[in-house]
């Protein structure tokens, strides 16, 4: 079963085999989306070991601070956020079509309401 500690353990063991190759000391690293967020645990991991393996790191689109109040998380109550789990385990994805919606809802006047008010509301046929 894949988790975030298989997603660390990697990360590692990728870190350690850069290091071994180049014979540096330390590296710098990119993360982007969740795999900012997956870096920023190492980065806590190695920081509480004291290892100094990372020079520098940059993120992009990584969001760190899960208690901020977006339009996604108005549905992002227990019950359905297990139930996303549940799928995604049983299918062994998350499908894109499903991970659109979610990226649909950070962006909701444009991409939801836009189209329901046109379509719906005004009874305009869609682009």
């Amino acid at each position: 079963e894949w988790g975030l500690t298989t997603y660390i353990e990697a990360l590692k063991e990728a870190i350690d085999v850069v290091l071994a190759i180049t014979g540096s000391k330390d590296l710098n690293m990119l993360g982007a989306c969740s795999g900012g967020i997956t870096t920023v645990t190492l980065l806590g991991h190695y920081a509480a070991l004291g290892e100094e393996k990372v020079h520098a790191f940059t993120q992009m689109v990584s969001v760190l601070d899960f208690e901020l109040d977006t339009t996604v998380a108005l549905f992002a109550d227990e019950k359905t956020l297990e139930a996303a789990k549940r799928r995604s385990y049983q299918s062994g994805v998350l499908e894109g079509k499903d991970m659109a919606k979610v990226f649909a809802w950070m962006r909701p006047n444009d991409l939801i309401w836009n189209y329901w008010v046109n379509n719906y509301l005004l009874g305009n046929e869609p682009p």
